[in-house]
């Protein structure tokens, strides 16, 4: 994949943490944070237009699919590195963006850190202590069960350890509703990111910390000011982002579910995605 957007991968050592990360574009800062299992190279059909606006960071979590992880993975923990990440690079007024996992730490990072974001925008996810409970009831258990398997000490990279590539493209596939978005060689991408006992553990060790993360949210006890997008996918989380951003927002936020979605937005539906994004941010 020497030729997508996201082939120029850089490197800054943060904290003492070894952070990669993409950087292209001027104009106001944009911070693009992924999910599992993936990479920021989930970003690959919407950077062209971003880098015409904003000054854009695609930044990989630690140990997202690369072998930088943390002593913790709890969302605190992540969202701290990435202040530390912002204070290096002299980053403030930031457009923040997170899909997954990645939306998970965007939203702590903007209960601790408010006062360094612009805007705030989260992707199809079940963010900790804001997820609606009945989103966990055994009737959803299609789309929540990788929630309960991931989270088991050292039984899923164990039993996926060889058959990455069968469990990667199952969940793909299963997770989409557009299936010619992620294509084979899209997968490879992953699959290759996520190899091997120590890569796989490590982005399990977000699922692990998922109590912990929820408790550092509840911690918090104001409301955010900043416009705020919650972007869910018909099937994935559909409106329950918006009800769960809508707990912590002090005004109304704009609350969207693209039809005929899977959980992999920014890949099944880049086009809806640019639009919903740059008429948000050009309104705010």
């Amino acid at each position: 994949m020497e030729n997508h957007p996201m082939s120029d991968i850089k490197s800054a050592t943060v904290a003492g943490v070894e952070v990669n990360y993409y950087e292209s574009g001027s104009g106001s800062p944009m911070i693009l944070l992924h999910g599992w299992p993936q990479t920021s190279y989930i970003w690959r059909k919407v950077l062209p237009a971003l880098q015409e606006q904003y000054h854009v960071f695609a930044i990989d979590l630690p140990g997202m699919g690369n072998s930088n992880s943390l002593v913790s993975a709890d969302t605190q923990t992540v969202a701290r590195l990435i202040k530390a990440f912002c204070d290096q690079f002299n980053l403030n007024d930031i457009h923040l963006v997170g899909h997954d996992v990645g939306a998970w730490v965007a939203v702590t990072f903007a209960l601790e850190f408010e006062s360094l974001l612009k805007s705030l925008v989260v992707l199809d996810a079940g963010i900790p202590s804001l997820i609606p409970d009945e989103v966990f009831a055994p009737q959803n258990a299609k789309k929540i069960w990788q929630f309960y398997f991931h989270a088991i000490d050292g039984m899923p990279e164990f039993l996926i350890e060889g058959k990455e590539k069968e469990y990667l493209s199952w969940y793909f596939t299963t997770k989409t509703a557009v299936k010619d978005a992620i294509t084979e060689e899209d997968m490879a991408v992953y699959i290759e990111a996520y190899t091997g006992k120590e890569r796989l553990g490590s982005g399990f060790d977000y699922y692990r910390a998922f109590p912990e993360s929820a408790l550092q949210n509840k911690a918090f006890k104001h409301s955010l000011s900043i416009p705020i997008l919650a972007i869910g996918a018909q099937q994935g989380q559909g409106l329950n982002v918006g009800m769960a951003m809508q707990k912590i927002a002090s005004a109304e936020i704009q609350s969207v579910s693209i039809p005929d979605c899977g959980h992999y937005i920014v890949e099944e539906r880049p086009e809806e995605f640019l639009k919903l994004l740059l008429k948000f941010l050009n309104e705010n």
